[in-house]
């Protein structure tokens, strides 16, 4: 099995903000026993190394780690693509001179609505909006190419239509949409009802086909089959999960992505690239034929395949259908 293309660290688990659907459950302090300078160096090379392209440095908050430019830098140095996601509220003018200096491709900020109330509520921090706005401008600014994501939820899916013009408007290259997963602080958080998410994707695709901005489905992976059956093509799987996309928490555990926290073993006993072709989780994830339920017997489980967190989270089984599904 070859490297994955994308590898998500958590490079802390410590955050200024209490985002309501947070996966990591971060705080304001970083968690016992957070890999080491040293100990990020040494995954950073393994992934090189082994073929992965594209490293996203990811918390909690990652600019709370006070090397994480360092990390950018020998994660450039070393030929990887080195990406970072952010709040955006601690992205003041010198720090976005030092990420662009960092060799950083691009900076994901989170905005989780169209209107500062919305985004403050989620953000658990009034004044949240304002600051990702103005983080996204420094950024800007700066020459740094800017990805914005948002997380639908029930408390704010009507403002999704609202949210590409503003994208637009603030000069970001990318809109990237994820879809709740009960995880972490979101396990409390009330998702869309399906056929919301549904009609929002919808709106999602015409968006797609003629906005100038790239726009991207994440945990929604029945939007790839969307895709096949509307168009006739699908630029990638739907869930990436444990084949072209892997994670590393703050601890140093490897999991199939963020949001399925299930340990596949630790890079502190092994190397990634041994635990990533090892693995029983992710070699089954591999494997669309292990797939049960409506996800086992779908003629789109190789293009769709389900969203694995969420069917872990709400029915104990990776390997089972993903509840959000509304096809038959």
């Amino acid at each position: 099995m070859k490297a994955p293309h994308i590898v998500a660290w958590e490079v802390t688990k410590a955050c200024n903000l209490t985002c309501a659907h947070c996966r990591a459950s971060a705080s304001r302090e970083p968690a016992p026993g957070e890999l080491t300078t040293e100990e990020g160096l040494r995954l950073l090379e393994d992934l090189a190394e082994s073929g992965t392209r594209m490293v996203i440095l990811s918390g909690g908050e990652a600019l709370a780690r006070r090397d994480v430019m360092e990390l950018a830098q020998d994660g450039t140095r070393l030929g990887l693509r080195m990406t970072l996601a952010t709040n955006g509220s601690l992205v003041d003018r010198q720090a976005a001179r030092l990420i662009k200096a960092s060799g950083i491709a691009r900076v994901s900020v989170s905005l989780d609505g169209a209107h500062a109330s919305t985004h403050d509520t989620i953000r658990g921090m009034p004044g949240a909006f304002d600051m990702a706005i103005q983080g996204i401008s420094r950024l800007v600014e700066a020459g740094v190419p800017v990805q914005v994501n948002t997380t639908v939820a029930s408390v704010n899916i009507s403002e999704m239509s609202r949210i590409p013009e503003l994208v637009e408007k603030l000069g970001a290259c990318a809109w990237h949409v994820f879809f709740l997963v009960p995880t972490g602080r979101g396990a409390s958080m009330e998702p869309a009802l399906v056929g919301e998410y549904r009609d929002m994707l919808e709106d999602f695709r015409k968006v797609s086909n003629h906005s100038s901005i790239e726009c991207k489905a994440t945990c929604a992976p029945q939007y790839y089959r969307m895709l096949l059956e509307e168009e006739g093509f699908s630029p990638t799987k739907g869930c990436l999960a444990g084949t072209g996309f892997g994670f590393v928490s703050a601890t140093g555990e490897v999991q199939p992505c963020g949001f399925l926290q299930v340990s596949c073993g630790n890079v502190r006993q092994r190397p990634f690239s041994e635990i990533w072709v090892s693995s029983p989780l992710l070699l089954a994830l591999r494997d669309p034929d292990v797939l049960k339920g409506k996800c086992g017997s779908c003629r789109f489980k190789e293009v769709c395949g389900g969203c694995r967190a969420r069917a872990f989270e709400v029915l104990g089984d990776a390997l089972e259908t993903d509840p959000i599904c509304w096809f038959s």
